[in-house]
């Protein structure tokens, strides 16, 4: 069985974590609506294209909210969409990082995979709630089948720092954490996509709980780290000699903004699934608008190509207007949080 799973981790009072695209508390309903509206348009795209597969939502929220007055747990009924509700057992030290400290999370499922899921062929993609899907996901799974792995890597610079490391920073503290020579440059892997088998899961999951506590020590010791969940699972993926696909022709992480950084490219059309980092208060915003309050039936209704063209019309891909507003936002406007997502994109 194949499952399609994305996640959401609501961070509490008081231990709220830097997200510099929504300029607000982490904690607040307001930020977390943002996800929620996200992942409802990740399941719709999905449960379009792949009818086959399983759908999980994995979240440590208890009780799932009424968000633009539609119950969060009605849409996921409505579309198939299986509910598992998990701790955060895997939270960072105050001042271990400032961003995106929830992405650990991402380990808390991983655990609950490992220990509850039994069929050690099956497939688990988990992929970030920003994504949308644009056709069916059945080559990227068969693609991982012969392996029960597949990953991509940001071909970035090897002296350019994403999250506080370069990969020349990952070569050498590789080396320090593995207690032997690394002689090459370690690949850093897209932490917003992970496919594995059940059992290269299990693996996963054994080697994270001996690498925790070395994270938290180096933490304590005012040493270099793992900073976040690409770095980890970059760091897995290296100790068990799991490569990076050679080419990637389903996923990739598109940067949208056209003022600060735009790496938009027609051939985004053949993928499979887009990461839209930047898009999240904007196309995926419009796209969800369009979805839960213009179309019936979550666009059901609508065949792929008009939902296609819908996607491509919200987000602005492969081409954005030439008048002074993108879509329903000015120049201006994208101008103004360009500033804040600059530390994140790590794609340049």
């Amino acid at each position: 069985m194949n499952h399609i799973c994305t996640w959401l981790c609501a961070d509490e009072k008081g231990e709220e974590s830097d997200f510099p695209q929504s300029g607000m508390k982490s904690s607040s309903q307001n930020h977390q609506n943002i996800y929620w509206r996200c992942l409802i348009v990740f399941f719709i795209s999905s449960t379009r294209f792949n009818k086959e597969e399983k759908h999980l939502l994995f979240t440590n929220v208890k009780t799932l909210p009424i968000v633009d007055g539609q119950p969060v747990s009605d849409i996921m009924h409505d579309l198939g969409v299986d509910v598992i509700h998990i701790d955060f057992k895997y939270k960072t030290p105050k001042g271990y990082f400032g961003s995106f400290q929830n992405q650990f999370f991402e380990f808390s499922i991983l655990e609950y995979i490992a220990q509850n899921r039994h069929e050690p062929t099956d497939l688990y993609l988990i992929a970030d709630s920003d994504c949308v899907f644009i056709r069916p996901a059945k080559r990227l799974f068969h693609a991982a089948e012969p392996n029960g792995f597949i990953s991509f890597e940001i071909d970035s610079p090897v002296d350019h720092q994403i999250n506080g490391l370069s990969r020349l920073d990952m070569q050498v503290l590789f080396a320090e954490m593995l207690g032997k020579e690394v002689e090459e440059i370690p690949s850093y892997h897209l932490g917003e996509f992970l496919l594995s088998s059940n059992s290269h899961i299990k693996k996963l999951y054994a080697d994270f709980l001996e690498l925790w506590p070395v994270l938290l020590e180096r933490h304590e010791k005012g040493l270099k780290k793992l900073n976040e969940e690409a770095h980890t699972l970059s760091f897995l993926y290296f100790k068990n000699g799991w490569k990076a696909a050679k080419q990637n022709l389903f996923m990739k992480r598109i940067w949208t903004n056209p003022v600060f950084y735009r790496n938009v490219d027609p051939s985004d059309l053949k993928l499979t699934l887009w990461h839209l980092p930047a898009e999240k208060t904007f196309g995926i915003a419009r796209l969800y608008d369009y979805l839960l309050f213009r179309l019936d039936e979550y666009g059901k209704n609508i065949s792929d190509r008009s939902f296609f063209g819908l996607v491509r019309k919200t987000t602005g891909i492969p081409r954005l207007r030439t008048s002074r507003k993108i879509g329903y936002y000015s120049i201006s406007y994208y101008k103004a949080i360009a500033k804040r997502i600059r530390k994140y994109a790590g794609a340049q």
